[in-house]
């Protein structure tokens, strides 16, 4: 059994849901772990933590059975090291497109002889209070991989992208796949449709779980129901945004009846 439960739930075929952080705020990641969600992944692409500040968050998650994950900026060896040495169970790394691209992704995950990660964790050992040499040995099992599948040459590249050995998750972001084909937003253009079709047949033949960035519960459900299984069913600040904005509505429709 897997301590990563995010990594246990995909292995054994079943869904696993979760949201994105991106405020920085330990009272919001504290709240969103205890809410039921098997993930939380930290924004460091599109929003404005950095390092210190995933470092920061992340003990927000202790004691609860979310699993703290990271989608960094891009495919850097040095900003993985970095976030797996705070905590992180697992990165997603945007922009893939080759099967190069995807091999530099194992190697900055892994150790040694498979990677070429250095050894340093801190908090992932909480500084020395672990044993480093039980955290050597099990981690590279325990981490969940995930790439974003965002344009027409990763589409076109998938097999290969996905026989890539330690890839888990082929990952979509509706907004950013149709951007780069071409029809943006459009997630019912046949073109768009296609390309998702393309990925879940080679997750199917390549053993790796397909995920998807629903833009709605509705959106996530119809996901899932497509096979989906790592799906994204909230982001943090834009939920706050919508859930307010309905409450406003709410009660300016109401005030108008008094006018």
């Amino acid at each position: 059994m897997l301590k990563n439960k995010v990594k246990q739930l995909l292995y054994d075929g079943k869904v696993a849901i979760g949201a994105w952080v991106s405020i920085n705020s330990i009272d919001v990641v504290e709240a969103l772990s205890k809410v039921g969600l098997d993930w939380l992944l930290f924004d460091m692409e599109h929003g404005s933590l950095e390092v210190n500040d995933v470092q920061r968050l992340l003990p927000a998650t202790n004691g609860t059975d979310t699993i703290p994950l990271v989608r960094v900026p891009w495919n850097d060896f040095v900003t993985i090291k970095r976030v797996l040495d705070v905590g992180a169970y697992g990165v997603m790394v945007p922009w893939v497109n080759t099967r190069e691209e995807a091999e530099a992704v194992i190697k900055a995950v892994m150790y040694p002889p498979k990677g070429i990660r250095g050894f340093g964790p801190r908090r992932a050992v909480y500084y020395g209070l672990e044993s480093n040499t039980e955290y050597f040995n099990r981690i590279g099992d325990e981490m969940l991989v995930i790439v974003q599948i965002e344009t027409e040459d990763a589409i076109n590249n998938i097999d290969e992208i996905l026989s890539v050995k330690g890839i888990d998750v082929a990952f979509i972001g509706p907004y950013d796949l149709s951007a780069n084909l071409g029809v943006f937003g459009d997630v019912e253009h046949p073109k768009f449709k296609s390309a998702i079709e393309k990925v879940l047949n080679s997750c199917k033949r390549k053993g790796v779980a397909p995920g998807m960035a629903a833009l709605s519960v509705e959106d996530a459900v119809e996901a899932i129901k497509r096979g989906f299984k790592f799906v994204s069913i909230g982001y943090d600040i834009f939920d706050l945004a919508k859930t307010y904005r309905s409450n406003v509505d709410k009660v300016r429709r109401y005030l108008s009846f008094l006018t």
